[in-house]
């Protein structure tokens, strides 16, 4: 009896299509979790970029858990493969929908990495492990079905990738618009249903295949060589997805939009490496890598302007990250040792992250993890000769001197510093033309020399005299001469400061005695001798120049650094002038307000949304609710809002509006026009229970535009997309 060959295409087509939609399944339930449920605890810390590092950790502990579980269970014979997972699945199910918001918070002192860590791993480490030993898995049971690819199934992995980028993609888009966090992660322990259901199918395909080699067989046939190839090539672009989003989220444009674009292009390399046919090959990728990494080292001192530099930092990884993926693919191993092989790739990836998430931010007081891994990243050039001469650390060492002492030069002629950085570009670029055979370490330590010039930064016009990083940001404290300005700058927002004036010091930026919120305290502290007012976000404490001594100011910062730097450092006088023994609760100011008694305050001032990264939480409907009962009769909440990148003026109008409070919007007028540097422009809105305790404000104040209810944040549901200012301010 003859096969009819259509019969079997189609079979064989099925087969793949199968494999294949549960490898997307999979991945797309493994990175939907992530921003889920990073998103339902991020509030909790403030909003910092260092939030989605450390659960970027967790995930990569939790993936590299899961790949050594898929290892263990590939040396059982298929059947007990099948069985033993379904049970895996059906355990990690349990603990489903998972729900962070009665989890508790951290308390103060609780260092919050680990507080979070513990967290994950308590609410959803075993679903996400289970469901991360998918991809290795179905690889494996993969090889061993009859299909004429069975002795190369690395193709899924391409497809797995694709359903990584696709929910990436559609959670700020479509799901976080559409969905609450509670409905998405019901929705997700659906999808754990149904992703159960085709892994299941999947194990029924093999059921009764042999295992192609025994298991002993596994493990001594593979160099140690080999294995640590797999782990640095692995680690060095997992290290540079968390730098440079580090860096674009902190020096050029800090917004949590842009946390999803590089994780895009790391995945989009690995979709690339491991298709079929690849669109870009490893020698077109290799030359790409080594002319980028020049290129970025001679500039990465620069900043702005962003539209130059942001995609100038992601095309750059891009690159990288593809051309190391392309060399991790070509050492790829045969079937019999994939489990082991996506082990190592998920170590890799662990110590990657982990030097970047928490051991950067203890050992470097700048972002200096990134330039780290570029110089790791060309030390990994692939296709070049191996190991280290004489002539390669000459030629380090001539770059070195070369930049220094041209800076030299043109610091003695007066010339300014992009012209140096241009000139050393054309320069440079030029030498590493003529010297296309550098092998990979030299070609490390020339680029190192540019990291290291490039952080001297030794022209006279350098304006940081400080500069600090915590879990909670990295922050520079800087001075100009004309006017005298000391300001703090938390990546590239300014936090406020002070200048000299000939009656003492006075604030800048968004408090001058020109902002709204100067005009308003005025107001109220004219109907009342003696004032309680509570501060939400410290800063260089600049609110605390329209204290009374009479008034009782209470401040609530969730960062200690900041508490030093505004206190105790000395170099913002403005608490220690106006107000000696300030009141200062270090904690999560939702949850430390929140334990005040009700009726505290005349005046509330919430002024913690000037950066990009947001605290989410602390505009909510909920939110606003608390700051009403901690308000006195006849009290007022100020609301900061001043915004780079978002919009937040309809979202206020649309919670006041649910909450049945009177509001108003006061904008700073032409004191705070052009490049003034003493004055930044500031949007606050003032909010009341009665139209009358506004009315006292005076003038300056106008209407609050209304808004539709799709601006109505609830603790269980926000959308950045809405407000984000898209062509700018």
């Amino acid at each position: 009896m003859t096969t009819d060959p259509a019969v079997d295409a189609t079979a064989r087509g099925l087969l793949v299509a199968w494999f294949a939609g549960t490898a997307f399944v999979g991945a797309a339930m493994l990175f939907w979790i992530q921003p889920l449920f990073a998103k339902m605890v991020l509030p909790v810390l403030g909003g910092s970029p260092a939030v989605w590092s450390t659960a970027i950790v967790f995930f990569q502990a939790a993936l590299l858990g899961g790949y050594a579980y898929a290892h263990l269970l590939a040396r059982l014979a298929p059947r007990l493969q099948v069985v033993a997972h379904a049970a895996c699945l059906g355990l990690a199910a349990l603990g489903l929908p998972f729900d962070a918001s009665e989890a508790g918070l951290p308390e103060v002192g609780e260092a919050p990495a680990l507080w979070l860590l513990g967290l994950m791993a308590m609410l959803i480490g075993a679903p996400f492990l289970a469901v991360s030993a998918t991809a290795p898995l179905i690889l494996r049971w993969f090889s061993h079905t009859r299909h004429p690819h069975a002795r190369d199934p690395y193709f899924l992995y391409a497809a797995s990738n694709v359903g990584s980028i696709t929910v990436l993609i559609a959670f700020p888009f479509i799901l976080e618009p559409a969905l609450g966090l509670r409905m998405q992660a019901l929705a997700w322990a659906f999808g754990f249903a149904l992703l159960a259901v085709c892994v299941v199918g999947c194990g029924t395909m093999v059921w009764n295949r042999p295992a192609r080699v025994a298991a002993t067989s596994i493990g001594p046939s593979l160099g140690a060589r080999q294995r640590l190839g797999w782990l640095a090539y692995s680690a060095v672009p997992a290290a540079l997805l968390l730098g440079v989003t580090g860096h674009i989220t902190t020096d050029i444009a800090s917004a949590p939009l842009l946390w999803v674009a590089p994780l895009v292009l790391y995945l989009l390399g690995f979709v690339n490496a491991f298709a079929r046919r690849p669109l870009l090959r490893l020698v077109p990728a290799t030359r790409g890598m080594a002319w980028a990494l020049v290129l970025l080292a001679v500039v990465l001192p620069w900043r702005e302007p962003a539209v130059v530099f942001l995609p100038l930092h992601l095309g750059v990884f891009c690159i990288v990250a593809a051309a190391c993926h392309l060399e991790l693919a070509g050492r790829r191993p045969p079937p019999e040792f994939l489990t082991e092989y996506f082990l190592w790739v998920s170590l890799g990836g662990l110590v990657g992250g982990a030097f970047v998430a928490l051991l950067a931010p203890l050992v470097f007081d700048a972002m200096l993890e990134y330039p780290l891994a570029l110089v790791l990243a060309a030390a990994l050039l692939p296709g070049r000769s191996p190991g280290v001469k004489t002539a390669d650390i000459v030629m380090a060492a001539v770059i070195l001197a070369t930049i220094v002492g041209g800076a030299a030069l043109f610091i003695w002629l007066g010339w300014p510093r992009p012209v140096f950085i241009v000139a050393c570009m054309y320069g440079v670029l030029g030498a590493f033309a003529l010297s296309r055979q550098v092998r990979p370490v030299g070609f490390a330590l020339c680029i190192l020399a540019f990291v290291m010039a490039g952080f001297a930064d030794p022209w006279p016009d350098s304006d940081t005299v400080w500069r600090g990083r915590s879990f909670f940001g990295v922050y520079r404290v800087t001075d100009s001469a004309d006017p005298p300005v000391r300001s703090l700058m938390h990546g590239t927002t300014n936090h406020g400061g002070q200048t000299s004036a000939a009656d003492g010091l006075q604030p800048t930026a968004y408090y001058t005695t020109a902002s709204p919120v100067a005009k308003a305290l005025r107001a109220t502290q004219a109907l009342a001798e003696r004032q309680r007012v509570g501060v939400v976000g410290l800063g260089t404490g600049a609110l605390a120049y329209y204290r009374r001594e009479r008034d009782l100011w209470r401040y609530f910062e969730i960062d200690p650094r900041i508490v030093w730097l505004a206190v105790e450092s000395g170099y913002f006088q403005m608490i220690p002038q106006h107000d000696p023994a300030p009141a200062v609760v270090i904690g999560d100011a939702r949850v430390t307000l929140a334990r005040e008694p009700d009726r505290s305050f005349e005046v509330l001032i919430v002024d913690a949304f000037s950066s990009d990264a947001i605290p989410v939480h602390m505009l909510t409907r909920e939110a606003v609710e608390m700051y009403l009962r901690k308000l006195a009769v006849g009290g007022v909440l100020l609301l900061h809002i001043s915004n780079r990148l978002l919009e937040l003026e309809p979202v206020v109008a649309a919670v006041t509006a649910d909450l049945g409070l009177s509001t108003t919007i006061g904008r700073s007028g032409n004191p705070c026009e052009g490049d003034d540097p003493i004055c930044a422009p500031s949007v606050w809105v003032a909010v009341a229970a009665d139209r009358s305790t506004l009315d006292g404000l005076g003038n300056g104040w106008s209407t609050l535009e209304p808004a539709g209810n799709e601006y109505l944040w609830r603790d269980d549901y926000s959308s950045l997309v809405r407000v984000v200012r898209w062509t700018g301010r």
